[in-house]
C-alpha cells in the first residue's frame, strides 16, 4: 500500500497540474479577448514585455542564471525555435476559432510526441501505442472536419503548431540537469518579443486600448503562473499519476467557451475530444508499462 507521504506528494502534484491547466487556459482566454482589438503580433509583444521582466527577476533571485553557460546549449536553441513556431501558429489559430476546438487539437501533443520519439529518437513503440496514435489523429479529423461545410482552415494552423510543441518538448529532454526551469521560461518569453516584431509588418496596427492592455497583461500573468505550476507538477508525485490530469484543460476550455463566449461545442467536437482524451490516457498507461518492464529486466538477471 502506498505510504501517506507518497499519497500526499501525488495529491500535491495533481493540484499543481490542475492549477497549471487552469492558468494556461485563462491565458488563452485573455489572448482571445485581446484579439478582438489587437493583432496577434501586438499581443505577443505586449504580453512578453509585461511578463518577461518579472519572470527573469524571480529567476535571478532564485539563482537560475548561475549556470549561465548551459543557456548556450544547442538543444535550448532548438527549444526556442519550437517555442517561437508554436506561439506564432497557435495564437494565430486561437484568434480565429473556438477556444475549445483549438485546445482539443493541441491535446494531440502526447500522441505526436510518441510518434516523433519513435521516428527520430529510435524509441521502441509497439503496435498498441501506434494504434492509439492513429485513433487519436482520426479523432482530430472529426474535430477539424476537412471538406465539410463547417470546416475552419485555422484548425490546420493549430494542428501545425503541434509539430513545434513536440520539437520544444523533445528538445527539453536533452537540456542539462543544471539548466533551471525558470531560466528556460524567462528565455522563452524573451525570444517571443522579436517574433512579434517580425510579424508586425504583415498585420494591421490597432490602437492599444485600456481593455486590450489589461487582457494582454492578464494573459502574461497567467502564462507565468502556468510555467511555475507545471514545473512543480513535473517535480511532485509520480508522473504516471500526475500527467493524466493535464487533460483537465479541455474541461476548462469547454466551460469558458460556454460561459464567456456563449458558444457550446457541438457533438462532433465533444466526441472527438473524448476519443482524444481516451487515447492520451492509454498512451500514458502503455508508456508506464514499458518503463516498468524495462526497469524489471536488469533486476531479473
Amino acid at each position: 500500500m502506498p505510504s501517506t507521504a507518497t499519497l500526499s506528494e501525488n495529491s500535491r502534484g495533481i493540484l499543481f497540474m490542475l492549477a497549471s491547466t487552469m492558468s494556461f487556459i485563462l491565458s488563452d482566454t485573455f489572448v482571445k479577448l485581446a484579439s478582438e482589438e489587437l493583432s496577434v503580433a501586438q499581443i505577443i509583444i505586449l504580453r512578453s514585455i509585461i511578463t518577461a521582466p518579472p519572470v527573469a527577476f524571480v529567476a535571478w533571485r532564485q539563482g537560475a542564471f548561475a549556470n549561465f553557460g548551459s543557456l548556450a546549449e544547442r538543444f535550448l536553441a532548438l527549444r526556442a525555435i519550437g517555442e517561437v513556431g508554436a506561439t506564432a501558429l497557435y495564437l494565430s489559430a486561437l484568434a480565429h476559432m473556438a477556444i475549445a476546438n483549438a485546445t482539443a487539437i493541441v491535446q494531440t501533443v502526447p500522441l505526436a510526441g510518441t510518434a516523433a520519439a519513435a521516428l527520430f529518437l529510435n524509441e521502441r513503440v509497439g503496435i498498441r501505442r501506434w494504434s492509439a496514435v492513429a485513433i487519436g489523429f482520426a479523432a482530430v479529423l472529426v474535430i477539424v472536419r476537412p471538406g465539410l461545410e463547417d470546416f475552419n482552415g485555422w484548425s490546420l494552423v493549430a494542428l501545425a503548431s503541434v509539430a513545434f510543441i513536440v520539437l520544444r518538448d523533445l528538445s527539453s529532454r536533452f537540456l542539462p540537469a543544471s539548466t533551471h526551469p525558470l531560466a528556460v521560461s524567462a528565455m522563452s518569453l524573451t525570444v517571443l518579443i522579436p517574433l512579434g516584431l517580425l510579424m508586425l509588418p504583415f498585420e494591421a496596427w490597432h490602437p492599444v486600448t485600456r481593455a486590450a492592455f489589461f487582457h494582454c497583461a492578464g494573459s502574461g500573468f497567467f502564462i507565468a503562473c502556468g510555467f511555475v505550476f507545471i514545473t512543480h507538477a513535473m517535480r511532485t508525485g509520480k508522473m504516471a499519476v500526475v500527467a493524466p490530469f493535464r487533460y483537465a484543460v479541455l474541461l476548462w476550455a469547454i466551460i469558458i467557451q460556454i460561459v464567456i463566449f456563449g458558444i457550446a461545442p457541438d457533438l462532433l467536437t465533444l466526441a472527438g475530444s473524448a476519443v482524444l482524451v481516451a487515447t492520451g490516457f492509454y498512451t500514458l498507461y502503455r508508456e508506464r508499462k514499458v518503463r516498468e518492464a524495462g526497469a524489471a529486466r536488469p533486476a531479473a538477471r
